[in-house]
Parts: C-alpha cells; structure tokens; sequence
C-alpha cells in the first residue's frame, strides 16, 4: 500500500511513524505548503516531499492518504482523494459542518472506498475494560473537563479554523462517551470569552459549559477553558458514576473506584495512534471492515454532537438530535 502524509506537523508525524511500521505499507510522499516541514518528515519516512496533496496524486499512484491537515482545507483533499482511489484516515473533526461531512461520505460511498475518522480513543484495553465495567449498571454521571492555556497549534486560536475546543479537543471524550453509553439526545451550552478577549490573534471562546443527556438516561457535563496555564496537576479527566463503579479517564488511563474500597487501573502501553492506524490499513488490504470500531456515519455522530454545542452557545437554545 502505497501511503501519502497530507500535513507534516505533529499528528501527520505520529500517523506517518506509525503507517511505516505496519508491514506491507510504504509512505511515499508527505504533504505541507512548509517545505522545510514536508522534507523533514519525508526524509525520516523515505518518502517524498510535496508542496500540496494535488502534487503528489499527480506525481505518486497512491492506495492511501492520511488527512492530518487544518480542518478547512479536509473536504477538497478528501474529494480529490477518492476521485483519485484512494482510501483515507482523516484527523478529527472532518470539517466544521454537516455539509462538508456529507459531501465526504457521498464521495466514499460512490467510489466504494474507506473513510476512517481518527477517533483512537476507541482502540486501547482502556475503553475494552470500560465497555465490560459498564454493561448490565446503570449509569448516572458523566463528567468531562480540561483546564489549559492557548492551544499551541495557533490556527485553533480562531474559531473560524479550529471550530473552537468542543470541536478541536473535547469531541475525544465525547466519542468515547458514546462508545460506552449510547446516543446524545439533547444538548445546552454556554461559552465565555472575555477572559482572553482582546489577545492578539485571538478570536474564540476561551471558557465552555456544557449539558448532555443520553438515550440511556445519563446526564453530563463538560467544563472546559483555555484560560488557564500549563503544568496543572490533575487538569484533566472523564469521569462515569455508575451503579456500583465510579471510572476515571485520563488520555488513556483508566482507574476503577468500587463501594468496598477496592480500586484497579488499566494503562495503555501501545499508542492508540498505532493502534486505530494498523486497524485500519488492515481493513485496507484485505477489505474485512469487521474490526473497526467506528464507521464514517458514527463517527461523525459525535462530530454533530460538538457542533450542536456551538449552535446551542450561539442561540441560546435546547438542541435536540
């Protein structure tokens, strides 16, 4: 399988380290307008560095190409992508509407290809242990929050390019809240912005709450800011309170409180990164899907439910889905 990198930074880094150590696959190209990023990554994969993805799939027939570019510029690459052939591994979110999401999936659908969103977080013992935990109780609570300074990756500074941290970083925990609980039903949010408001280049929420029910009868919350600093002890989490089990997740730690005392933890020691990109260049070759965890309309789903936030911020309204 012959494999294209479009956007050398840090999870175009991570995607293509891991896509070089399935066996059977090869990256021949990298793709980035910074052509001192693109050449670095490409020498280090033994591939070819290109200005844009339009160049490679001119210069490269390629089976595969991994969307790990800002969010805006996904739906043409994805297009030109399948008309191209080929299969593709995109970064979330996808876009930053439903339209472009749809756009994307028709496209797939038509050239029988394989659209994978990188919603890893799925593919670790954590979320294995978790599911099993879970089955058969009740559960009552959820609780995601992150307390963080700006985003390092300075595009997300603008809503209008990052979609804001419901979409660039918190769709993680939800993902994975509807991978052990089920469907959101309705959503309510409100942002703030004044703490970070008139920062040079800033143009974005720096503070989200965020109400969620689910299907199941579970109620959630998500706190969440990028007013804060680094180095925060405990800074992050998603909590689940159910009947019997309190869980605890930390970017791929899972801890277990029990009514008796008893506690049990589950470290992820494989990058779910590798994990989610093995997975699926398997599914690529041999064109068995069945160990997937997510298809593109799921995936997608959580996606819908992030935006669903941002319009509720906006409006003022209960979203119902």
């Amino acid at each position: 399988m012959r494999i294209a990198i479009v956007g050398a930074g840090r999870r175009g880094i991570a995607h293509g380290r891991a896509a070089v150590r399935y066996s059977g696959a090869q990256v021949v190209a990298v793709c980035d307008p910074d052509s001192a990023r693109a050449e670095q990554l490409a020498a280090e994969l033994g591939a070819q560095p290109y200005r844009d993805h339009r160049q490679a799939l001119d210069a490269e027939r390629l089976d595969v190409m991994y969307l790990t570019s800002p969010p805006p510029t996904h739906t043409e690459q994805a297009l030109d992508g399948l008309a191209a052939g080929c299969a593709l591994m995109i970064e979330k979110p996808v876009a930053l509407d439903m339209a472009g999401v749809a756009r994307i999936g028709r496209a797939a659908e038509e050239a029988g290809k394989l659209v994978l969103v990188c919603q890893q977080h799925r593919y670790t013992p954590a979320a294995d242990r978790a599911r099993e935990l879970l089955a058969g109780r009740r559960v009552g609570l959820v609780h995601s929050y992150l307390y963080r300074q700006k985003p390092d990756i300075r595009g997300n500074w603008r809503r209008s390019w990052g979609g804001g941290h419901i979409v660039e970083n918190q769709i993680h925990p939800i993902d994975l809240c509807r991978y052990l609980l089920g469907e959101v039903t309705t959503v309510f949010a409100q942002y703030a912005d004044h703490v970070l408001a008139g920062t040079e280049d800033w143009d974005n929420w720096d503070s989200y709450s965020v109400t969620l029910r689910f299907a199941n009868g579970a109620v959630g919350s998500i706190g969440t800011t990028y007013a804060a600093f680094p180095r925060i002890p405990q800074s992050s989490a998603l909590d689940v309170v159910a009947d019997g089990v309190v869980l605890r997740y930390h970017w791929g730690r899972l801890e277990a409180f029990y009514p008796d005392g008893r506690t049990e933890s589950v470290t992820v020691r494989q990058e779910p990164t590798v994990a989610i990109g093995h997975e699926f260049l398997r599914a690529v070759e041999t064109g068995n899907r069945s160990r997937l965890r997510q298809d593109y309309a799921d995936a997608n789903r959580s996606l819908e439910v992030c935006l669903a936030a941002n319009e509720s911020a906006e409006t003022g309204k209960v979203i119902h889905l």
